[in-house]
């Protein structure tokens, strides 16, 4: 895995293979086979790409486990101390085989930004600390469903921050140069560790496979209170070597 924790302040993630087991993937895929083999709705389809596919799926056992269960836990645990975390229920996130015949650049986001599809309310961000994502299926070539990152983000957008102040928390994604996106090839069981604020986004799959993902939103008790800071000094909280 050579230096993550480099790879993580410099970039904003890091990539971490192989570090949830072949069994719980198994059991989570065949979970999501059979709720959208019976649950699918076609008439959900913009709920299920903005907020989740398979929602009743998301408190499970089948989906929890790849948090609870894997080396995820014990990387959160060794970055913050778990009982000093939170997380929402998991997002089953899926790119369909063929949901765009030609590739288009992603666009960056962060999440948390209201909108009238994302279930966040009110005219705020609501940030969170850090996204864990797992990957269930293989991505093996750019364009196919792609967890895509801008590297180097979280620090453009801290500095963003600092330098619009409060203001900035009710106007929506910046337009500021990200620099260049990162599409990540993936494996089966591979996870993703990302600062909140590092611009992201899932590429379209002109692929011949579904592309599926799991996502947890983590963050530190107390954020609320402080978010302020948190957005501007983003390595609160992080148990992270000086740079």
């Amino acid at each position: 895995m050579g230096d993550w924790r480099q790879n993580l302040q410099t970039d904003g993630y890091a990539l971490l293979p192989s570090l949830c087991p072949p069994e719980l993937l198994q059991i989570a895929n065949d979970a999501i086979d059979l709720d959208l083999r019976h649950n699918y709705n076609p008439d959900r389809q913009r709920e299920y790409d903005h907020l989740s596919y398979c929602p009743d799926l998301r408190k499970s056992p089948a989906i929890e486990a790849l948090l609870l269960e894997s080396g995820a836990k014990r990387l959160l645990d060794g970055m913050f101390g778990w009982r000093n975390l939170r997380h929402h229920d998991g997002q089953i996130a899926i790119r369909q085989a063929h949901n765009m015949l030609h590739p288009q650049p992603p666009e960056p986001h962060i999440d948390g930004i209201p909108s009238p599809d994302n279930g966040v309310r009110g005219r705020s961000l609501s940030s969170f600390t850090a996204l864990i994502g797992v990957f269930l299926t293989e991505t093996p070539r750019d364009f196919a469903g792609n967890f895509t990152t801008w590297p180097g983000s979280h620090h453009t957008l801290e500095a963003h921050f600092r330098a619009r102040g409060r203001k900035a928390l009710g106007e929506g994604m910046p337009s500021i140069d990200y620099g260049a996106p990162r599409q990540l090839a993936t494996k089966p069981g591979d996870v993703i560790f990302c600062h909140y604020q590092l611009a992201h986004a899932a590429a379209v799959n002109t692929s011949r496979v579904e592309r599926r993902a799991v996502f947890f939103r983590i963050w530190l008790r107390g954020l609320a209170l402080r978010r302020w800071h948190h957005l501007t000094h983003i390595w609160t909280g992080w148990r992270l070597p000086p740079q």
